[in-house]
């Protein structure tokens, strides 16, 4: 059957040319819209490249101004206290008579520790980034040998920095190394590797050391550090010689060395606060904050060499 015929077309007509595809769309032009976001992305650079300048301007000032701050700071605090040797002095003997040493301590005393031990002319690693910018200079003021580098699970120099520290107290007579074993991250009161390490590959001992002040502020931070205030009873301790044993590359005989030095720095501790009237925290829990209290025993005798 036939289609039917279109009405509107004459009989006999030749049928419509088809209508040609549609060209292709021109651009759109770009208007306000566009030029709006990239106001937009020049403001959002600019105050970008202002933040970096200013923070680098602030780092500058922060390691101009921070060290010589603290130093005075200090200096008043040992000037207005009672500072007890409680066996401190045996890093000197042990330095000289076995030609190096690697001293360690828990992070809570960070604070104190440029001006604490700046008689023993320590050599020691600051972290990198800003704030190990400001601590380095710091430590720098009062004596220190600093090496950078960082003690974090994720610092991809950790590696590199403990062989530089290991070479360098090989190559270097008389090293004393101070070095927060539970730092930079935490856990509190856990004793990481590397000290270790280093006495090991250098054969030289380790001595545990503290130093603690009756009255501390105790800052909000994950080793809720120490800030000992004037006019305060401050106590130095040290313990050791200890001797990294023989099969030490045994993970088992390591393990058990690790355990015994971070029984000694827990013991220290407790003895330190005892010795200064403040609770004693209970097994891996952190100190009590700022307690006062009657001092007690003052005396801490050096040990010889031990195993």
């Amino acid at each position: 059957m036939d289609a039917p015929a279109d009405p509107l077309q004459p009989s006999g007509a030749p049928p419509p040319p088809a209508a040609a595809p549609p060209g292709p769309r021109a651009p759109a032009r770009r208007g306000p819209l566009w030029k709006r976001r990239r106001r937009r992305s020049l403001a959002h650079r600019a105050r970008r490249a202002l933040r970096k300048a200013l923070g680098r301007a602030l780092l500058r000032l922060a390691v101009w101004a921070i060290p010589p701050i603290y130093l005075a700071y200090m200096w008043f605090v040992w000037k207005t206290s009672r500072v007890v040797d409680c066996g401190i002095s045996l890093g000197h003997y042990v330095k000289f008579e076995e030609d190096g040493v690697v001293c360690v301590l828990w992070h809570e005393e960070v604070f104190s520790v440029a001006w604490a031990y700046r008689e023993h002319t320590p050599h020691t690693l600051a972290s990198l980034g800003d704030a190990g910018e400001v601590i380095a200079r710091m430590l720098q003021l009062c004596g220190y040998v600093v090496l950078r580098g960082g003690s974090g699970a994720k610092s991809r120099r950790r590696g590199q920095v403990l062989s530089e520290m290991i070479e360098h107290m090989r190559k270097t007579p008389r090293v004393l190394y101070g070095i927060t074993v539970d730092g930079s991250n935490g856990p509190p009161y856990k004793l990481k590797r590397g000290a270790i390490v280093i006495a090991r590959e250098c054969k030289k001992p380790l001595l545990v050391v503290r130093t603690w002040a009756r009255r501390n502020i105790r800052l909000p931070t994950w080793d809720r550090m120490a800030v000992p205030l004037p006019f305060n009873v401050i106590h130095q301790y040290a313990r050791g010689p200890f001797f990294v044993p023989e099969g030490a590359d045994d993970p088992e005989v390591f393990e058990a060395f690790r355990r015994k030095i971070e029984d000694e720095l827990n013991a220290l501790r407790d003895r330190s606060l005892r010795d200064l009237g403040q609770p004693v925290p209970p097994p891996s829990a952190p100190a009590s904050g700022r307690d006062p209290g009657p001092p007690g025993p003052a005396a801490l005798p050096a040990s010889g060499r031990s195993e």
